[in-house]
Parts: structure tokens; C-alpha cells; sequence
């Protein structure tokens, strides 16, 4: 199921939009929902960290007092880098200032007239419908993460890999653009990713669709990006190419 959040500090727009969303979702007859209405964007932020990935987000522009739907989106990205963000807003042209904060939103729907809105929704919810069919085996892949009270959605396509570092049960997850630390072990993550992840060395756990080269004579596997993890002697021996 993907869930759908719908965030709007207006209550007779956010009650609309829900009607409107879930008559869509049941005529589609697709896996989405559950449908969460809430008013304030610090609250959608909290249920998001906990919640499956990826998501789909209609959002208020305007928040009196409080993040904008801008500022909102972005955060969310952080968490849900794939998600589907639809504004829901009263001014006509933001097209550029999303492009500029690489927010890559599905759609911008007009406040007003039920019947133009309804068709914005339906046109929207069937070309998500569409995107999550096309979408390659894998890519919808997330590996979950708990870094203190902070619950991260990882996609697996963006970890190189992981290493235990210290004796005080730490990894490192390297990834694309960003490197976390938190307390777990190789073990836990090694059976959460599957096959897809490669046990090279005691403290080293790859990402195979991410390896560039493996060096048998250097014992090291070389990553993708230019960075290289340890082989041991028993991986080695075991690795067939």
C-alpha cells in the first residue's frame, strides 16, 4: 500500500480534497492509502518518519505561522527521496522556484472549483498508478533505519555500503551524497538487504549493483563511485566473478 497524506491548515479544503482523493483511489481500485487528512506540517512530518516509503503528499502552500509547503517538502524529501508531492495552493505559477529547490513535483492544483480539482486529483493518482507499473524491479527497494529517535527510509539503490567500525556495535552507512553512524550490526542488515548486498569482509557489507571492479590480488572491491572496502580471504576464496 502507499500511504497518501493530505496536509491543509484550510478545514473545507482538506475535508474536499479527502473526499475527493478516496472516491479516486476507489474508482481506480489501486494499492494506495490509508488517506491522512492533518492540519499542521510538523505533525505529517512525524507520521512520515514512521511510515512506509514512498509516499504520496498533497500539500498546502501556505501554513500561517509555521514551515511553509515548500520548506515542508523539502524535509520530506529528505526522508521519502522518491515520493509523489502534489501542491495544493492558490497561486498559479510555481513551477520555478520547485525547480530551483529540485522538490520535482507531480502537479500544482488551483484551490476552487470542485469538478477542476477532482480532475487534477484523477489525472495525478492514474499517472502515479502508471510510474510505480514502469518502474524498474528494485527501485522501489527501502532499507530502514533508526538513528536515535529518527526513523530513516532509505532507498538501497543509494547505499554503497556498509562498515562496522569501533567495538560498540557502530556502522557507517555510506551512501551516495551522505554518511550515517548508528549503533546496529552488520548481522541485522546483512539478512534485512539480502542478496543483494555482499558480505566481502567482516566489517564490510556492499551493494553488488554498486561494485566496479573486485581486486583478488589487492584483496579490495572496488565501488562505483571510486571508494574501496576490504575482501577477505574467505570471501575471495568464495567469489566466483
Amino acid at each position: 500500500m502507499i500511504p497518501v497524506y493530505i496536509c491543509d491548515d484550510e478545514l473545507p479544503i482538506r475535508k474536499k480534497l479527502e473526499q475527493i482523493v478516496n472516491s479516486q483511489i476507489f474508482i481506480l481500485d489501486s494499492d494506495m492509502g490509508p488517506v491522512r487528512a492533518l492540519e499542521d506540517p510538523e505533525e505529517l512530518l512525524n507520521l512520515q518518519k514512521q511510515d512506509s516509503v514512498p509516499a504520496i503528499y498533497f500539500l498546502d502552500i501556505d501554513f500561517p505561522g509555521k514551515m511553509s509547503g515548500l520548506q515542508l517538502a523539502q524535509k520530506l524529501r529528505q526522508y521519502d527521496p522518491r515520493g509523489f508531492i502534489v501542491f495544493i495552493t492558490a497561486h498559479s505559477d510555481l513551477a520555478f522556484e520547485t525547480f530551483r529547490l529540485r522538490l520535482e513535483a507531480l502537479d500544482y492544483i488551483v484551490k476552487g472549483d470542485r469538478a477542476a480539482m477532482t480532475g487534477r486529483v484523477q489525472n495525478c493518482l492514474e499517472s502515479i498508478v502508471e510510474r510505480m507499473k514502469a518502474q524498474r524491479p528494485g527501485q522501489g527497494n527501502y532499507c530502514t533505519v533508526k538513528i536515535l529517535d529518527t526513523v530513516r527510509h532509505i532507498p538501497t539503490d543509494s547505499i554503497l555500503y556498509l562498515e562496522a567500525v569501533g567495538l560498540r556495535h557502530t556502522l557507517q552507512m555510506h551512501l551516495d551524497n551522505e554518511l550515517l553512524e548508528f549503533n546496529s550490526s552488520l548481522d541485522h542488515f546483512a539478512k534485512q538487504l539480502g542478496e543483494r548486498f555482499w558480505r566481502c569482509h567482516r566489517s564490510f557489507l556492499v551493494n553488488r549493483s554498486r561494485i566496479r571492479a573486485v581486486h583478488l590480488k589487492e584483496q579490495t572491491v572496488e565501488l562505483d563511485n571510486g571508494e574501496t572496502c576490504l575482501l577477505s580471504r574467505k570471501a575471495k576464496s568464495e567469489y566466483k566473478g
